[in-house]
């Protein structure tokens, strides 16, 4: 969990403090990173092989200083193609130390940010918006505000039991034909900056299935859908995704794909966008709790190329107007004055 950023810079020398890949010597401070290690070994393997193996597996750092661990962070792919990597909250252990919170923790992010691969072109983080220590570390850190969203959290009693979907209308597993038709939804719920930083295509959408995950289908269209938040801490959270227009079969259909969602899932929250009222409404009528609010903090390190200068445009004008001019003894001009 994150944990409140206190303590502030300490007057010993941090030569002490280093960070290293996690190791199966770490599991006995972090044992549920466990299920991480393995994918570090892959994600190593992958970022040898970029152009062979898509990058999907995750890959965790840990702070250390002369007695142990204190700190450790889970980073992912949100792409194949490796270009954008997302952090998850970093994971302290409360022991003494002479570093401080802060300290441990932005060595850590810091080491991680510069250990990144070349094809690493930005990072994304998400973090609770009333964390102010968290925000202003990130900022540091070179990260900006890209997005605010929601999190709700399902109802504590059961709710009624869920009805078939209004007629015409179908909650369909995601795959390769309904993600595409997703596709331009999720993008257009981004602003041009965001989707330049996260660097996606149709196709990582598929990485976001699981549980509960799913489109909802009018016909061929799409009008709604879910898909995994991410890996780790948040694998039980959903992201709702909806066109920018409500649609009012979304009133129908969305109180029973809700219920499933208590009922037939794992689902431990969802999250939606902030300025989502329609959307806040529904979800406040079916009894979920409105829980934290989130904002995105991304940092993009692509530098802009500039394209070689053509040296077929860089002629001076009087080399291409050279070849206008006459090449024999230049005529005289007519007069109409006394010769």
């Amino acid at each position: 969990m994150w944990m409140a950023l206190g303590g502030g810079m300490t007057a010993q020398p941090l030569k002490t403090l280093r960070v290293e890949p996690l190791s199966p010597a770490h599991l006995a401070w972090f044992p549920q990173l466990q299920t991480v290690l393995l994918g570090d070994w892959l994600a190593r393997i992958e970022q040898r092989f970029p152009d062979l193996l898509p990058s999907r597996s995750p890959r965790c750092f840990i702070a250390l200083d002369a007695d142990g661990p204190l700190a450790a962070v889970v980073v992912q792919p949100i792409n194949r193609r490796g270009s954008c990597w997302t952090l998850h909250r970093p994971q302290q252990l409360i022991r003494e130390s002479v570093h401080g919170l802060r300290t441990v923790q932005r060595t850590l992010l810091q080491t991680v940010l510069h250990q990144g691969d070349r094809q690493v072109g930005s990072w994304v983080m998400r973090c609770p918006a009333g964390d102010a220590d968290a925000i202003a570390l990130l900022r540091e850190l070179g990260f900006q505000p890209l997005r605010p969203f929601q999190l709700w959290h399902p109802p504590a009693t059961p709710s009624a039991p869920a009805q078939s979907l209004p007629q015409g209308l179908t909650w369909q597993p995601i795959n390769r034909r309904n993600a595409q038709r997703l596709w331009p939804i999720e993008q257009g719920g981004c602003f041009s900056h965001l989707r330049q930083i996260t660097d996606r295509h149709w196709l990582d959408l598929l990485d976001r299935r699981g549980p509960g995950c799913g489109v909802l289908m009018a016909d061929d269209a799409v009008l709604a859908g879910c898909l995994r938040l991410a890996e780790g801490m948040d694998a039980h959270v959903l992201e709702f995704i909806r066109d920018v227009a409500w649609d009012p079969r979304l009133d129908q259909a969305l109180p029973q794909v809700l219920r499933r969602f208590h009922r037939q899932t794992s689902v431990a929250g969802l999250s939606t966008a902030l300025d989502d009222a329609p959307m806040a409404g529904l979800l406040s009528r079916e009894g979920w709790c409105r829980g934290e609010e989130q904002l995105l903090m991304g940092r993009s390190m692509w530098r802009r190329q500039t394209a070689p200068r053509n040296l077929q445009f860089s002629r001076s004008f009087d080399q291409v107007l050279g070849r206008l001019r006459p090449q024999g003894q230049p005529m005289p001009s007519p007069t109409l004055g006394r010769r």
